[in-house]
């Protein structure tokens, strides 16, 4: 059974148990799915198959698949956060990672009011950079065939790092190589076979990917 690991900047392989990702937790993202502002942090899965470590993104065949880049956080341990200072010290490392995203399944998932699931956890979907233990502070973005298409900033977050897994930790407790999407900003669109997707932070490029068509 193939393992699914992420690496960290030590040169350390870190299991992965499970993948949890914040829903509209930019203010402007909300906005241009024509979604509520969240009162309360609310989250979805990927499924673990869903890890994406390679250089490459296959775009499942007749699907209309949408990027989505963001700050990925690494869970250093077990257990539940006890206060908003405590959650902090989970953290045991920071990547840029692209939720890609089935539009089009999603909506009709959302329309029937089911589970968001099989829109957002088709294999590769959960694309994430090596892992490096120094916080991301200056803007992240990502680049389509060298174009600017998504830039934001942590601190533009509706729900901070720290309420994100005291939030979601008291509710399912955290697990040691667990993964934390936080959210987009503005600016998804779609990709086509033969794009290539640059994301970062800064002026640092953290991974270079092409994309293909599913066989």
């Amino acid at each position: 059974m193939k393992n699914f690991t992420i690496q960290k900047d030590n040169n350390e392989n870190v299991e992965v148990r499970n993948i949890y990702c914040i829903g509209r937790n930019y203010s402007e993202h909300a906005e241009e799915l024509g979604n509520a502002q969240p009162t309360e942090p609310f989250f979805f899965q990927k499924s673990i198959p869903s890890l994406n470590t390679t250089q490459e993104i296959c775009i499942p065949q007749h699907r209309r698949i949408e990027y989505e880049v963001e700050i990925v956080l690494l869970v250093g341990k077990d257990g539940v956060g006890t206060s908003l200072e405590d959650s902090l010290s989970f953290i045991d490392g920071y990547a840029i990672g692209i939720d890609l995203t089935d539009r089009e399944y999603q909506n009709q998932l959302k329309s029937k009011k089911l589970p968001w699931l099989l829109s957002k956890s088709f294999s590769g979907s959960a694309v994430v950079s090596n892992f490096s233990s120094k916080p991301i502070n200056d803007d992240f973005w990502l680049n389509l065939n060298s174009t600017r298409k998504q830039q934001g900033n942590f601190e533009q977050m509706t729900f901070s790092y720290a309420e994100q897994i005291y939030f979601l930790s008291n509710k399912i407790p955290l697990m040691k190589g667990d993964l934390i999407f936080t959210g987009t900003p503005k600016g998804i669109g779609s990709l086509q076979t033969k794009d290539k997707i640059e994301i970062g932070f800064g002026n640092k490029t953290v991974k270079t990917i092409t994309v293909s068509s599913a066989k």
